[in-house]
């Protein structure tokens, strides 16, 4: 999804299945595969493994945001800690 400007998504759901520990001593590859698109919502599949044994399992519905958000100090991004 190369563009310019760079589409921007918010997360419209998460699922996750953790299906094994996961070692954090080496190193970890995380993987995601386009599911499906429907206009602004996009469905990506995700997957954890660690020396090619898949320790955890996902799905993420990302929305595209719109052009308008975000121009003119619309809106306001806050971070909670």
């Amino acid at each position: 999804m190369d563009s310019l400007p760079p589409f921007r998504f918010v997360t419209g759901s998460l699922r996750v299945d953790f299906l094994k520990p996961t070692p954090i001593s080496g190193a970890i590859e995380i993987r995601g595969r386009v599911k499906e698109i429907k206009g602004r919502k996009v469905v990506v599949e995700t997957s954890v493994q660690v020396d090619g044994i898949v320790t955890a399992r996902g799905e993420v519905l990302a929305v595209q945001m719109p052009d308008s958000f975000g121009a003119a100090g619309r809106y306001r991004l806050v971070a909670f800690f």
